[in-house]
């Protein structure tokens, strides 16, 4: 899915840009006056129970897109409160999430991404678009972006032709596998945040003000569609040229049988507000999941005519989804949350780098050996650590992807003490160790 960014210079287009601005130093105020650890996130019948892991490195997680059951990727963004500055996080992984490495994206911060296969795959945020060809070893930018603007999202339909879409009505498009690129008339002057085609001609974007608008010529022409809702959409998904769904803020899910013609509401259940990096997908005509804002996951295995709440077990916000198939789905979120499913979400499991769930023993003297029990702790050490409250294990007997074993650090504080496990992508969850003297 792509989104990209307008470069208008109406004075409407400038009135809005100065009042966003405005906006963006308020929320910046109110993000940095948060505790270390804290996030604000703004985004636009299952019965499963769904864990989460949130990493204490303040990074949220926007997109994420899979080719298959094993290789996958996660975009986003880590806020550093010490140089208050934000850098690009993607995170990849070759065995279906048992594992996550970091990759350097030389992006600030990417929200949306797409692969076409193991090597070839494209990501855009607010400084433009990057590309991959070697499944993310070497990310290179493709496309630098003015500033003033934003692009959220894009749609890659293989390894020459795709689309992106962002703010002010922007619609940008490449032939050449982003080499180059080719700005599209939209028509609007709405910020678009999601798109999608099923094919070289079929396309529908959405965004801002309930706007949708769709091609049936590659974009040479972009006609809207009346979606029935003032309500800002962040996401959109085809099965084909005449069944897809429109999802945004306040639990709005819009659905069409008629390639757009008309669309109408289903009834989600939830006020949530829909993630904004590509948070609908469906596998099928019947099977579609929707996350969003409180932890919210939905799903439908009738085409939406129905659709059910899974608990989250969190307050994340959840603002990517990707489903390679109808059994394996994964999903992202603030707090670097990774959820997975291998059921087609019956059970969802938590996933990402340092999920630890248990210490043995959970207690002992400052120099007595503990075994960590997890998932995602990486298969070698390199530069990770395990931290007893604010100090370092020293001493490490064994490391692997499942378990750790070490020595509790000479200078723990005695008491109760909180053990992580930090990795190359972010620090796990927390368990409580007492040392004692």
């Amino acid at each position: 899915m792509l989104q990209s960014a307008t470069l208008t210079r109406k004075p409407a287009a400038r009135r809005r840009a100065h009042r966003l601005c405005g906006l963006a130093l308020i929320l910046l105020a109110f993000a940095l006056a948060l505790p270390a650890g804290a996030f604000a996130y703004i985004s636009a019948g299952g019965g499963a129970t769904v864990s989460v892991r949130s990493s204490a490195g303040r990074q949220d997680l926007s997109g994420v897109a899979f080719i298959d059951a094993t290789h996958g990727w996660a975009v986003g963004g880590t806020y550093d409160q010490a140089t208050q500055t934000n850098t690009g996080a993607i995170l990849a992984t070759t065995d279906g999430g048992a594992t996550w490495r970091k990759q350097k994206s030389g992006n600030e911060a990417p929200v949306a991404v797409a692969f076409v296969d193991a090597t070839r795959g494209w990501a855009v945020g607010w400084s433009g678009i990057i590309a991959t060809t070697d499944g993310g070893a070497t990310w290179i930018n493709r496309h630098s972006w003015m500033q003033t603007t934003w692009l959220g999202g894009l749609a890659f339909i293989d390894a020459t032709r795709g689309w992106v879409v962002g703010g002010e009505g922007t619609i940008i498009a490449t032939t050449d596998g982003g080499a180059t690129w080719s700005t599209q008339s939209s028509g609007s002057d709405q910020g678009l945040q999601g798109v999608t085609f099923i094919d070289a001609t079929h396309g529908w974007a959405v965004g801002q003000g309930g706007t949708i608008l769709a091609t049936t010529d590659g974009g040479a022409i972009w006609n809207k569609q009346i979606s029935g809702t003032t309500e800002e959409l962040h996401g959109v998904a085809f099965i084909d040229v005449t069944h897809g769904w429109a999802v945004g803020m306040s639990g709005v899910i819009l659905a069409t049988a008629d390639g757009g013609t008309t669309w109408s509401p289903q009834s989600s259940g939830s006020g949530a507000n829909f993630g904004k990096g590509a948070p609908v997908v469906f596998s099928d005509a019947t099977h579609g999941w929707v996350v969003g804002s409180g932890g919210a996951i939905l799903a439908t295995t009738d085409g939406g005519a129905t659709w059910g709440a899974q608990s989250a077990g969190s307050g994340e916000s959840l603002e990517g989804v990707a489903f390679p198939d109808a059994t394996h789905g994964w999903v992202v979120g603030s707090g670097g949350t990774i959820l997975a499913t291998t059921d087609g979400g019956a059970t969802w499991s938590r996933q990402s780098p340092g999920n630890l769930s248990a210490l043995k023993p959970a207690s002992g003297k400052r120099g007595a050996t503990v075994t960590i029990g997890g998932t995602g702790f990486s298969a070698a050490r390199g530069q990770s650590t395990v931290t007893f409250g604010a100090a370092k294990c020293i001493k490490y007997l064994s490391w692997s992807a499942t378990q750790i074993t070490c020595k509790v650090p000479a200078k723990a504080k005695y008491g109760k003490v909180n053990v992580t496990v930090t990795t190359a992508a972010g620090a796990s969850n927390a368990k409580s160790f007492t040392v004692k003297r």
